[in-house]
């Protein structure tokens, strides 16, 4: 049964090479996609380039989405097909280019809460780039995009146990490097 959804009539409409439906796709997942590529990547340039790329595939591709499941799942599954090509492109690359996505500072806010949550942000990366890529996944798609362990499981191609075991180990692997880093429990 097709799902008639927003997100799916412009995936639709895209599949009959409607260029504004693609911008409107592009707008829509821009930034979540971003984002999941680059926690997964830890590169913003590397992040960037598989965006487009996903942005392409969504383009040449639209006509074979069936509309059973949800655009944003079919969309994040390209998306995690490319970045996992991109890391085996680039085996070598384990860096976070923390500068990249550091927030502004808040002009209300005082330079000590500044320096504070840069801090933080900072021992975060650092804890999660001590996970393999397939569970700094799993994080990203749980908790920075909401879907839930079975739309995951869709999304990356294994089975529903595989992602709840990949979610319990990437969380206590995540406490274990923020408690060696002097983080209370």
């Amino acid at each position: 049964m097709r799902r008639e959804s927003p997100e799916n009539l412009l995936l639709a409409r895209v599949a009959k090479r409607d260029r504004e439906a693609l911008a409107e796709v592009y707008a829509r997942f821009q930034r979540p996609l971003f984002s999941y590529l680059f926690h997964l990547l830890e590169q913003k340039e590397l992040a960037e380039d598989v965006l487009q790329e996903v942005i392409v595939i969504i383009w040449q591709k639209a006509h074979t989405f069936q509309g059973v499941a949800p655009a944003a799942r079919w969309i994040f599954g390209i998306a995690h097909h490319q970045a996992f090509k991109a890391l085996r492109r680039n085996a070598s690359a384990t860096f976070i280019d923390l500068e990249a996505v550091l927030d502004l500072p808040d002009e209300e806010q005082d330079p000590e809460t500044d320096v504070l949550r840069q801090t933080t942000y900072e021992e975060i990366a650092k804890a999660l780039a001590c996970l393999t890529p397939e569970h700094r996944e799993v994080l990203e798609l749980a908790f920075f995009q909401d879907f839930a362990s079975k739309e995951i499981a869709a999304i990356v191609g294994v089975p529903l146990g595989t992602v709840k075991s990949r979610l319990s180990y990437a969380r206590r692997a995540l406490k274990a490097a923020l408690l060696r880093n002097g983080w209370e429990a």
